[in-house]
């Protein structure tokens, strides 16, 4: 209920205005009364009342004065002036006072009714009002975490800067979000990463991953609150932002053993909450206010680059690299022409030691950037593409490591990561090579030994069969003897004789018959080479076969 105090010096218009009306119908409660200004202003400061009906000419303190100390005891109280038609002066003055309204003696009940009402609807405009305004304070306070990290990623991305207005600004955004840091002291930006950070979370379920960056978050601003003032905040996902106040004597070499430190403990509990997971922390420069630390961060995020020339899991401070420069890829197209030239030949160790030389280069440059690097990888990974669907070797298990070396090309941070992976692909594309090539020779074979049982009764030559196989002679002789250990005319020679021995065994044939049936020309040079191959000549071989037979 809102509570009225009446101020009258007559106690029959106190009692009048007390009486005249159902005041709790209204949500009022007549709360006391007092019969000049002075016992007014005590009863109002003991009271706290909503409302004060009160004469405008009292004695001791009249209405005005009253009201014009109660403004101050309490500011938001509503004050109705009951006045006489010969006190319009004193009503001019009251009504300056800021009051809801006035009502004229004698009182009427509509219109105190009337007042009443008006007094009623402004009471709960105004609690509405309030009632809003403690909500919203309310969740500006829930969210003041959420807008102290925006306002650091703001800071790191170059969204504040200096000069004297903003610095102002600056000054009075970090009071209102309770930072506690100095605007003009020294900062500087440690920059956590967790190497390889988009394979990593995408293997891991999303309570996992959310679990993941929290305890490295609330490790980070234990590690940095027991050591020196800052602000940690999760930047993206994988990337932990570090901003630390120095003293007034540290600098960026007393960083380094706070960067350890923090690594050492993130290590450990990442370890044994999702094993595997190594990370880099960049050091970045000075950074001279909290306006400037978007240049710290820059320089961090370039030393955290740096490891894809120094590997990943370690401390990298900015201050020991060396700047970037343009790439002339001309020499780097050259590498890359050679090793795919080598592809052919699939000669493994060749196609190591290029890969080997090639990234051996990338690493002494030092001042090729990631995207560059990444790029004459991606070059090297395009050839290898090429060469596998140039000759066919797209198998469904060289096609998906091909497709995995794409993917994992385009997420490695690191120099011998994308080594590692070249070669792994390599090595699939060698083995395809050799297996295309013992299957093709495994039928260049096929097709000999078909050419020979259907055709070593004639004259046939080491040329003859070369043509028929698309081969060169050499190059038959060379496989047949390796696939068979024997050679085209030994295992022509033995398809001839053991022809010659199943029609002596099963003919009636003459020698001479014989010999022209399996390709010999001459009876006697046949009967030299049978009696080589059998240890008999061909009579003595019949005669012995059908005694053994008979």
């Amino acid at each position: 209920m809102e509570k009225l105090i009446i101020v009258d010096d007559e106690r029959s218009t106190r009692r009048g205005l007390r009486v005249c009306m159902d005041w709790a119908k209204y949500g009022i409660e007549v709360a006391g009364e007092a019969e000049n200004g002075r016992k007014g202003l005590e009863l109002a400061e003991a009271l706290q009342p909503d409302i004060v009906l009160t004469d405008v000419r009292m004695p001791v303190m009249d209405g005005i004065e009253m009201t014009g100390r109660l403004r101050a005891l309490l500011p938001e109280v509503k004050v109705v002036f009951v006045s006489g038609y010969d006190e319009v002066d004193y009503l001019k003055t009251a009504m300056k006072m800021d009051a809801v309204d006035y009502i004229l003696k004698p009182v009427h009940l509509p219109e105190l009714t009337e007042v009443v009402e008006k007094i009623v609807t402004l009471t709960h405009r105004e609690r509405g009002r309030r009632d809003l305004l403690q909500r919203m304070s309310a969740r500006l306070h829930e969210s003041m975490p959420l807008l102290r990290e925006r306002f650091f990623v703001q800071l790191i991305r170059g969204g504040e800067s200096g000069g004297e207005h903003d610095g102002a600004a600056l000054g009075r955004r970090a009071a209102f979000l309770e930072l506690g840091l100095a605007c003009e002291a020294s900062y500087a930006v440690l920059l956590v990463s967790i190497d390889n950070s988009q394979a990593v979370f995408e293997a891991m379920p999303e309570r996992e991953a959310e679990l993941v960056s929290f305890a490295v978050c609330n490790i980070c601003q234990e590690v940095l609150e027991a050591e020196q003032a800052g602000f940690v905040f999760e930047h993206r996902r994988g990337e932990y932002v570090l901003a630390v106040q120095l003293g007034e004597r540290g600098g960026i070499e007393s960083l380094v053993p706070l960067a350890e430190r923090l690594k050492a403990d993130l290590s450990g509990s990442l370890g044994r909450l999702a094993g595997g997971i190594s990370l880099t922390i960049g050091i970045g420069g000075v950074a001279s206010g909290l306006g400037q630390l978007h240049a710290s961060y820059a320089m961090a995020y370039e030393a955290i680059a740096h490891k894809l020339y120094l590997g990943r899991n370690r401390v990298i401070a900015f201050d020991a690299l060396g700047s970037e420069r343009a790439v002339d890829f001309g020499g780097w197209h050259a590498r890359i022409a050679e090793l795919a030239a080598l592809l052919k030949s699939a000669d493994r160790s060749a196609l190591q030691a290029q890969l080997s030389e090639t990234f051996a280069a990338l690493a002494a440059e030092r001042t090729i950037g990631y995207k560059d690097s990444q790029r004459i990888c991606l070059q090297l990974l395009l050839k290898i593409s090429e060469f596998v669907a140039e000759f066919g070797f797209g198998t469904e298990a060289l096609s998906r490591r091909e497709a995995e070396a794409w993917a994992r090309v385009a997420q490695l941070e690191t120099l011998e990561d994308m080594q590692c992976e070249l070669l792994g692909l390599l090595e699939a594309v060698c083995d395809a090579v050799e297996r295309r090539k013992r299957t093709r020779s495994h039928e260049a074979v096929r097709s000999i030994v078909q050419i020979v049982e259907s055709e070593y009764g004639g004259n046939l030559t080491i040329a003859d069969i070369a043509a028929k196989v698309y081969l060169s002679q050499t190059y038959i002789c060379l496989l047949f003897k390796q696939e068979t250990g024997e050679t085209i005319n030994e295992y022509i020679t033995r398809v001839r004789m053991h022809k010659a021995q199943e029609l002596l065994r099963d003919t009636d044939l003459k020698l001479a018959e014989v010999c022209f049936a399996i390709g010999y020309a001459e009876p006697s040079y046949f009967s030299k080479q049978f009696r080589k191959w059998a240890g008999m000549n061909p009579r003595e071989y019949r005669d012995t076969y059908r005694e053994d037979r008979g």
